[in-house]
């Protein structure tokens, strides 16, 4: 210290003002950052879902039920007011009439017999000199005749007796099928071999057969088979024999 020299203190230094920290701004900009990131996600995912909900609402099928059409009924009532099947055909009786193509035929008559009168001389019927056999059915047998009044109704002519006209079967009660006897011709009353029945005409013809003697016979059928158009199904008369 130097006499009569005052040493005033000097004036404080000025504190300078101490800069803001470069990582609290640093930390403030990182937040608004993920908040903007986090924002555009979600406008990102709620349009892409916008997407997808559109797309499915385009591709999606109606599922709407339309009304049942009130003409239709229901399979119930179909099935309640379809037709019941057609029921079978009647059978012709003894006696009436029945026609099958151009046969027109009414069985007169049916019956079993123990035996027939078959012309075996050779002669021909009204000659004179023709002679009758009685003949009997074979053992276990016996014999079906069916007496018939045919009239041809088709085209050409008949030979009822030695050619085949007429198919001509006897069924009994097992569906077992008969056919008539050899040699009709020959039978009593019949129609002579070759003898022509011409269309409009009509003449007696029997047919006999030989069924077991324990067949119970129900029906007799006949067919037509110089029609080829014709039906191939034969006309059924019910019987009782």
């Amino acid at each position: 210290m130097c006499d009569g020299v005052v040493l005033k203190p000097g004036p404080s230094p000025k504190r300078l003002p101490r800069p803001r920290s470069n990582a609290l701004t640093a930390d403030g900009e990182g937040v608004r950052v993920a908040r903007v990131g986090i924002m555009l996600i979600m406008l990102v995912a709620a349009a892409a879902l916008g997407a997808v909900v559109a797309v499915l609402l385009v591709d999606t099928p109606s599922r709407t039920t339309s009304p049942p059409d009130a003409a239709t009924p229901p399979p119930a009532a179909r099935s309640a007011t379809s037709p019941s099947p057609s029921p079978a055909p009647q059978l012709a009786q003894v006696g009436q009439t029945a026609t099958n193509g151009g046969i027109t035929l009414t069985v007169t008559a049916a019956r079993t017999v123990e035996s027939i009168d078959m012309n075996q001389s050779g002669f021909r019927p009204g000659s004179g000199y023709e002679t009758y056999t009685k003949t009997e059915p074979e053992q276990g047998g016996s014999f079906v005749v069916i007496e018939t009044h045919v009239t041809n109704d088709g085209q050409s002519s008949l030979d009822l007796t030695c050619s085949w006209p007429i198919d001509a079967k006897l069924v009994d009660d097992r569906d077992r099928n008969f056919d008539p006897i050899g040699e009709l011709y020959e039978l009593k009353g019949n129609p002579e071999c070759n003898k022509q029945l011409q269309p409009g005409f009509e003449d007696e013809m029997t047919y006999v057969y030989l069924v077991p003697a324990d067949a119970k016979i129900v029906t007799w059928g006949f067919r037509d088979v110089t029609n080829p158009s014709g039906s191939s199904n034969f006309t059924l008369i019910r019987l009782d024999v």
